[in-house]
């Protein structure tokens, strides 16, 4: 009787210690680091994200990284050689193919089937900038179109219609005539952009039957014949004042400002130069996609960035539960940045654009403008790897046609044998 109740008693402690024991392990903290480009100060709505997200998993610390964006890439990879990668990361999509060579990220697609999360739910223009040979390596962070906004009194001042879905290059080419015009400081550009990347560019390039590479972006044919005729119109129009000079514009908003003041009629903006225009009292703007050429609708380029997990993390399954609460569609991330107008919805769920258009402000319709963007004016960067090197000598090179030092064949010859070296390497 006594050996009885002495195991039982053995059983009930032994039962209790494995379970303080288990417990333990489950509610054991884990730290995770979380990489991203913003203000190390003021990281806004990530903030938001990091605090829900502890909440609801009190286990898991999250450790942001944030670093300004023109340091960010450059720091990531110094993280990285020195053995301290972080656990989960954004990286822009000009660098994702850079960074695949490089083996950073580990592939998702078995966690993504595991957990049954819907890709579909994504707009699928999107999701290119986070697969890579055919498989995913991320989920897409801030799918957007690098819109067209416009000044609505520069058109109506003007007398000039404003632009509608389906507008045309001669459409475009015809109203900024119309609108520029006036002398010295007062002088009204009718479009004005820095041409600092190529992404402002390839849009009235596209619209002209041309690109930057074949479709297997193994060829540079920027050099074509229906290229070199657009390029060399836009130095025109640039020269003639119906586009503002683009060195002019470098400064940091310099064309948000002049079409705060009615001098630039239309400018590229995407979706954070957006709310800096919401910001100015008074300004009444529109957007609208880049003008379509013929029988070419897809000339506005849509970007995504990604948020993938390093492939040498310790805790893989940690960051994967951290990663689908920032961007699996419907999660509270994909609320939270909508709530924040910080990036359009990146996933097809209809509150989220309740949360993301605010109907105080222009534009008004921003929805229906980024839908038909996605679905039919949308198109993919041809990134590949290198794209930021050939960027790096195709663009100030291009300065030189803008100021007709060069015509565009003249330029893109002295180039082509740099660029191809670097695409062959």
């Amino acid at each position: 009787m006594k050996l009885r109740r002495f195991l039982g008693v053995f059983w009930v402690i032994s039962v209790v210690v494995l379970w303080l024991c288990f417990s333990g392990i489950a509610q054991e903290k884990v730290t995770i680091k979380y990489a991203f480009w913003g203000n190390p100060t003021a990281i806004g709505v990530e903030e938001d994200i990091l605090r829900e997200f502890h909440q609801e998993y009190p286990h898991i610390q999250v450790e942001p990284i944030a670093t300004p964006y023109d340091d960010y890439h450059t720091k990531i990879l110094t993280m990285i050689a020195g053995g301290l990668a972080p656990d989960v990361m954004r990286i822009d999509s000009y660098y994702f193919a850079d960074f695949m060579e490089a083996q950073v990220f580990m592939p998702l697609d078995d966690l993504i089937e595991r957990d049954e999360i819907d890709l579909s739910l994504y707009y699928e223009i999107g999701l290119p900038d986070s697969m890579y040979e055919g498989k995913m390596y991320g989920l897409p962070w801030g799918t957007a179109p690098l819109y067209l906004a416009y000044n609505v009194k520069m058109f109506q001042d003007a007398g000039v219609s404003l632009p509608k879905l389906g507008w045309t290059w001669d459409e475009f080419v015809e109203g900024a005539r119309t609108i520029s015009g006036g002398e010295g400081p007062e002088h009204r550009y009718g479009y004005g952009d820095p041409f600092s990347l190529t992404s402002s560019i390839l849009p009235f390039v596209w619209s002209a039957g041309g690109d930057i590479f074949d479709e297997n972006r193994t060829r540079f044919t920027l050099d074509e014949p229906e290229t070199l005729e657009r390029l060399n119109e836009v130095a025109k129009l640039i020269q003639e004042g119906v586009f503002a000079n683009p060195l002019e514009l470098r400064p940091q908003d310099a064309n948000i400002r002049l079409m705060a003041n009615n001098l630039i009629a239309v400018i590229g903006a995407s979706a954070m130069q957006i709310l800096t225009l919401q910001a100015i009292e008074g300004l009444d703007f529109g957007i609208i996609h880049q003008p379509i050429g013929d029988g070419i609708p897809n000339t506005t380029v849509v970007k995504s960035n990604t948020v993938g997990i390093s492939n040498t993390s310790q805790h893989v399954e940690e960051a994967w539960e951290f990663l689908k609460f920032l961007r699996a569609p419907g999660g509270p991330g994909d609320y939270l940045y909508a709530q924040a107008r910080r990036i359009p919805p990146t996933s097809k769920i209809p509150e989220l654009w309740d949360l993301y258009v605010d109907p105080t402000k222009p534009p008004k319709d921003i929805q229906e403008v980024t839908l038909a963007i996605s679905s039919t004016y949308g198109r993919e960067l041809p990134l590949r790897k290198g794209w930021l090197e050939i960027e790096g000598i195709l663009m100030p090179t291009l300065e030189k046609v803008w100021t007709e030092e060069l015509d565009a064949e003249e330029a893109l010859g002295q180039i082509k044998p740099s660029i191809e070296r670097i695409m062959q390497r």
